[in-house]
């Protein structure tokens, strides 16, 4: 990733697992994950360049939602929570895991599957959560 410039990775549906700790461990990078353990696939990942100054955060209960955040400090501006989501279909986008995700900065920016689908995007098909 560091020759193409890539500072932080955000992977969701990694499949990883907690009897695995450095499955997908990559040099240079520090790699925060939270992994499924009470069914296969789903997972969400982070990994941040060793360069930056980040740090792990808490992340809330969710009742729909996996994630994994960091806390990214950089000089001269704010600093920002970046969190890597998923959202596994066919479950329904809650307002309630939105907000307790936006609750944990002022500047909190997520990225993710939310599993939201809708022609204007680009897919084929409309769901629920596409509509909201």
């Amino acid at each position: 990733m560091s020759e193409y410039g890539i500072d932080i990775a955000l992977i969701q549906e990694t499949f990883l697992k907690p009897n695995r700790p450095r499955a997908c461990a990559i040099a240079g990078y520090v790699q925060l994950r939270t992994d499924r353990t009470y069914d296969r696939k789903g997972g969400t990942a982070l990994y941040y360049s060793r360069s930056l100054h980040c740090c792990p955060i808490k992340i809330p209960p969710l009742v729909n939602m996996e994630a994994t955040g960091c806390r990214l400090a950089m000089t001269g501006h704010r600093t920002i929570i970046i969190v890597s989501v998923y959202l596994p279909s066919p479950k329904p986008l809650l307002r309630s895991d939105l907000r307790a995700l936006l609750a944990l900065g002022d500047a909190v920016i997520l990225f993710g599957d939310f599993n939201c689908k809708n022609p204007r995007w680009g897919c084929a098909i409309m769901n629920e959560n596409g509509e909201n």
